[in-house]
């Protein structure tokens, strides 16, 4: 689809709202490669369309499963890829920005407010308005900007925080309510799918409640396997009905071998899975986030990071206090949410 025509650019000072008409183009500059932080920008795709119904939206990423995380959203038009390390691609990297550079935007969002990749990239692409939250260090890139402070503090709701404040001109109390929750939006033939591979793993007329477990995550927030095993063995001791199954890594290796497994490179098809299996527990991670966007009660495993940054944001979903001395509290508070 061709760019539209930009809309007349009206006289405007930083902080103050020009008009950008019903149906802008926009352009989201979030160049990160993480899962959990792309799925963390659903909800401000979910605000733009609930509120600027005729937005078009182009996503500038470099996280390689970004198509998939927009796939259900009919506003995103494109997925500018970059490379997953772009400075092992430079070539692949300049062409891709390179047709970024092409459109001129009505509106360029930076909804980082600590991504000097993102502003870079936004000061140098080509838009009516450059948006984005003003820091002490990072006062220059932008065409309207609002202080960082007093935005909600959670990843998934102070960029919906910043487009209320700036593009839809809301006060502060009313951009602040907080109601971002994640979506990845599958299709009810994924559900279909994702029902059908559970089934695959449990046999037909399984009955229970189905708990998926994932123990991969990175550096000081995972925990030992020895401890799954342990927490896995106190559940069922408190709901002996239950069924345990393991999300592994794309490649299938298994940390939980007596569980049955399930890996995807498509993370669409474990969203779908971990949905069908009803309950997901993880540490903090890309892929609890990845739950936390389908129907699934996802609960979330914290001990070094913050909740309030980065909690599973849907429906019964929740973060829990984790040790690792104490697997057993993990397990009582899962089978009381399941009960």
């Amino acid at each position: 689809m061709p760019p539209a025509e930009p809309l007349p650019a009206p006289p405007h000072t930083p902080g103050v709202r020009p008009a950008v008409g019903a149906a802008p183009s926009i352009l989201i500059c979030r160049p990160n490669t993480r899962l959990g932080n792309t799925v963390l920008m659903t909800p401000l795709v979910e605000e733009i369309e609930a509120t600027l119904p005729g937005a078009r939206v182009d996503i500038l990423s470099a996280c390689p499963a970004a198509s998939e995380v927009f796939q259900g959203f009919p506003s995103v038009r494109r997925v500018h890829q970059l490379p997953f390390r772009g400075v092992r691609h430079p070539l692949r990297y300049l062409l891709t920005l390179r047709g970024v550079h092409r459109t001129r935007y009505d509106i360029i969002l930076d909804p980082s407010p600590n991504s000097w990749t993102a502003r870079f990239l936004t000061r140098w692409l080509d838009a009516r308005m450059k948006i984005g939250f003003t820091q002490p260090r990072r006062r220059q890139g932008v065409d309207v900007s609002i202080p960082f402070e007093g935005a909600p503090r959670h990843m998934g709701a102070y960029p919906v925080y910043l487009l209320r404040r700036t593009v839809l001109d809301l006060d502060v109390d009313t951009a602040r309510v907080d109601d971002a929750r994640l979506s990845i939006r599958l299709s009810e033939a994924e559900r279909a799918a994702g029902r059908g591979a559970l089934e695959k793993l449990l046999g037909k007329g399984h009955s229970g409640p189905v708990v998926a477990l994932a123990t991969h995550a990175t550096g000081a927030k995972r925990f030992p396997v020895e401890w799954w095993r342990g927490m896995g063995r106190k559940l069922l001791a408190r709901l002996p009905a239950a069924r345990l199954i393991e999300i592994r890594p794309p490649g299938g290796a298994a940390s939980l071998p007596e569980l049955p497994g399930y890996a995807s490179h498509r993370i669409r098809q474990v969203a779908a899975l971990i949905e069908a299996a009803g309950c997901f527990v993880c540490a903090d991670s890309g892929l609890m986030h990845l739950g936390a966007a389908t129907d699934a009660l996802t609960v979330g495993l914290f001990k070094v990071t913050l909740p309030e940054l980065y909690a599973p944001r849907r429906g019964r979903s929740c973060a829990v206090a984790a040790r690792d001395e104490d697997p057993g509290a993990v397990a009582e508070r899962v089978a009381q949410l399941l009960s």
